[in-house]
């Protein structure tokens, strides 16, 4: 709370603040975004300080003695010491930043608001994000690196949402447009996933981490849809077997039910009967933001033992890219091949089955005029057994009876066709013969009758 001329003024705090944008948003990953986003900023504002950080060697020895350990013993193991040593960062940081934004405040609350000071100084700080800065350390043994023009947008909206809730501070689009320029975003063309990768990813993961994969291969579920299965999510008693997706566990936070393949049911299968009732398939971390962080790591690692077994290499100078698994988009970190693009994968073959429309419907996309495009839910299914021959991975056929039914109503219709078409060429074929005999009759009649005539 503020007081200006003696009148009372309430802003929102920053615990406020985070609390809200996750309620609104129902993503951990966007309340770790914006949380992001405030840090980069309060790096900015120690930098233009001109704050220093603290010697790390003081603050160990320090630590050392307070809490009685030898001299020579390495605190990395020690999570105590590095949330010690980040407690001292983050409060330089606040400091650093309340003193930056009392400087914005005096300029919004004059008689005639500096907005340009303040975009001024805040296109500085989009600057500091888009050059590599070694002498910013973010964590106990990494430095700053350049952000993407995409995040820096991404940092800019959020920034400005708090400045303008918590601190009082407004810009409007015509301040931004007129004072403010962010580098232009350059978008690389995505690569998709060859079945060879995806075959090597699944024959080097683990029984339970290639199950997973089959879900987001086959169903087109983001990797933390698929991590909040629990068994009360499926219905195995319908073919194709029917996934049923909670509001509260999808990002978009609208419920929706998609599918997987037979192949896929296989391998699951063992780890649904072993899951109790209430229990989550594939992970027991209770937290499901810090299940999705751990299969990233695990999928990072599984990377690089087939890269290892291959002979693949991570980018140099030789080869700028990467090879094979290993490979990254130009001037990126990005690698072509991670888990999050399973769900391409499954989008871009149920597109070309049978269109975009289909397709982000069961990813849970809006596409254009998606609120006029209503697939009912028999017809969505019977196109998934048709997209599911698409979706095979390891075997050359899946034998079940659910392919094996389809193939004989397959056959039978083929064979009632036939024997349609052989009924009506047999009735074509007997009424031209019969045609042709009452013409001679008939011929033959007048030219009797013709020739009695005459006579």
């Amino acid at each position: 709370m503020f007081k200006e001329n003696g009148v009372s003024r309430e802003y929102t705090t920053e615990a406020e603040w985070l609390e809200d944008i996750f309620y609104k948003s129902n993503s951990q990953a966007t309340l770790i975004n914006s949380k992001t986003a405030l840090k980069t900023f309060d790096l900015f504002c120690q930098k233009k300080l001109g704050i220093e950080n603290p010697d790390e060697e003081k603050l160990a020895v320090e630590f050392r003695k307070k809490n009685n350990l030898k001299a020579g013993c390495g605190l990395r193991k020690y999570p105590a010491f590095s949330a010690f040593v980040n407690e001292i960062f983050d409060k330089i940081h606040r400091e650093a930043r309340k003193e930056v934004v009392e400087q914005y405040r005096e300029w919004f609350e004059q008689p005639k608001p500096d907005v340009q000071s303040i975009c001024t100084s805040i296109q500085k700080w989009i600057r500091f994000c888009i050059h590599d800065h070694e002498d910013v350390r973010i964590s106990t043994n990494k430095t700053w690196k350049a952000k993407k023009p995409s995040s820096v947008r991404q940092y800019f909206s959020i920034l400005k949402d708090y400045l303008r809730k918590c601190e009082g501070i407004r810009l409007t689009l015509e301040d931004v447009k007129d004072y403010i320029k962010f580098p232009k975003h350059l978008k690389q063309l995505r690569e998709p996933t060859s079945l060879e990768i995806i075959k090597k990813i699944m024959a080097h993961a683990d029984p339970a981490r290639r199950a997973l994969y089959y879900v987001l291969l086959t169903s087109g579920m983001r990797l933390g849809e698929g991590l909040s299965l629990k068994k009360t999510s499926f219905n195995i008693d319908v073919r194709p077997i029917q996934v049923h997706l909670r509001a509260q566990d999808t990002k978009t936070g609208e419920a929706r039910d998609t599918y997987i393949s037979e192949e896929c049911w296989e391998k699951i299968a063992p780890f649904y009967e072993a899951t109790k009732d209430g229990e989550h398939i594939f992970h027991n971390y209770g937290d499901k933001y810090k299940a999705v962080v751990i299969e990233d790591k695990y999928f990072g690692r599984l990377r690089d033992k087939i890269a290892k077994k291959y002979g693949d290499k991570a980018p140099c100078d030789e080869y700028p890219e990467g090879t094979g698994i290993l490979k990254h988009y130009e001037d990126s970190i990005r690698h072509v091949v991670q888990i999050h693009a399973f769900r391409a994968w499954f989008m871009t073959k149920a597109s070309m089955k049978h269109g975009s429309d289909y397709a982000h419907a069961l990813a849970g996309h809006h596409g254009y005029l998606d609120q006029y495009i209503r697939i009912p839910e028999k017809q969505k299914s019977k196109m998934y057994l048709e997209l599911e021959k698409d979706l095979i991975i390891e075997s050359s056929r899946v034998h079940s009876e659910q392919f094996h039914q389809v193939e004989i109503a397959e056959m039978q219709e083929k064979i009632l066709k036939l024997e349609a078409m052989s009924e009506r060429k047999a009735e074509l074929s007997r009424r031209s013969k019969l045609s042709k005999e009452l013409t001679k009759k008939q011929f033959d009649h007048f030219f009797r009758k013709e020739f009695e005539r005459k006579l």
